[in-house]
């Protein structure tokens, strides 16, 4: 088995704590996760990196991941969440640590086929590796019912599309986001940022989850929220965009609307709503946490990374 360096803290995953040298990047800091990062990789390492790292953080691991490849004798990389949108300068900035022994994970199906094109990496060194839900508890309870909608998050949302909907229900919808706020909102929304900690709390008290995704997307968003909301056994309600299906199957395990549709949402989100399709709903919610307690957990999404990493050529 190859030994493993990673900035990937999971240290209440049994298969992960058994063969990862973990770096706690909240507990080092950047300069100093930088260092032993550096400091600790051997050719005969696969460095696990999180490819979500975004600006707030310096983007670290990607800049790891250079400093690596310019190395005589450099381990091999893997790189997980590279769900990135393509461009010609991102591009450039991705040739500075590809090469043969860099591997990327992405989150959904479309883009493990879309990712070699889009970037120009062998297809051989790209690998799908489903996202998972990030509650708390190893085992989220199941909280069907609640009052309203909720929507959370910010990367790639369309949330004009979902307050043209929102105009159109009678039920209260929150929307936890950092996004400014528009000058006119309908009256029954709630708009605004909240904590990590409130965000869950609003999720698990909703009676519907709506995450609304803008048109035309190229690389898969918004699992977190629909798969945390899944594993509650809520009703979402999505847009038809890269990673959807991959989780969703439309009238069983959750709504699949088509993306922009503004009277398409309001329809879905009316009918989950609607009492008279009370045992509908939660029959849905149920399914869907099936569904996702195991196929989507923490542990399945590590065991997957350890096939991926055991898989690499030495």
């Amino acid at each position: 088995m190859r030994p493993i360096l990673t900035t990937l803290h999971f240290p209440r995953r049994p298969a992960w704590a058994a063969r990862a040298r973990m770096l706690d990047r909240d507990e080092l800091g950047p300069r100093e996760l930088l260092r032993q990062l550096l400091g600790q990789a051997s050719p005969d390492d696969v460095v696990v990196l999180d490819g979500g790292i975004g600006l707030r953080d310096l983007y670290l691991d990607r800049v790891a991941a250079t400093l690596l490849a310019r190395r005589r004798k450099p381990p091999t990389v893997l790189i997980t969440d590279s769900t990135w949108t393509p461009g010609r300068g991102r591009r450039a900035v991705l040739r500075s640590f590809d090469g043969p022994r860099t591997a990327y994970c992405v989150l959904s199906s479309s883009e493990r086929e879309s990712f070699p094109r889009d970037w120009g990496v062998d297809p051989a060194r790209v690998f799908f590796t489903p996202f998972y839900w990030t509650l708390p508890d190893d085992e989220p309870e199941a909280l069907p019912g609640g009052e309203g909608v909720f929507a959370g998050g910010d990367s790639l949302r369309d949330h004009e599309t979902l307050l043209a909907a929102a105009a159109e229900v009678d039920a209260p919808v929150t929307i936890a986001t950092r996004r400014k706020r528009p000058e006119a909102l309908p009256g029954n929304v709630t708009w605004g940022p909240v904590s990590p900690e409130t965000f869950v709390e609003q999720l698990r008290a909703s009676a519907v989850v709506v995450v609304p995704m803008r048109s035309g997307l190229v690389r898969s968003a918004g699992q977190q929220t629909y798969l945390n909301a899944m594993a509650l056994g809520k009703p979402v309600v999505v847009s038809d965009v890269p990673g959807v299906r991959d989780h969703v199957v439309d009238g069983e395990t959750g709504l699949v609307v088509p993306a922009g549709d503004g009277r398409a949402l309001a329809e879905a989100l009316r009918w989950a709503l609607d009492p008279a399709n009370g045992s509908a709903v939660r029959a849905m919610g149920e399914r869907a946490r099936e569904v996702v307690r195991e196929a989507a957990s923490p542990d399945a999404y590590v065991e997957r990374l350890l096939r991926v990493v055991d898989s690499l050529p030495r």
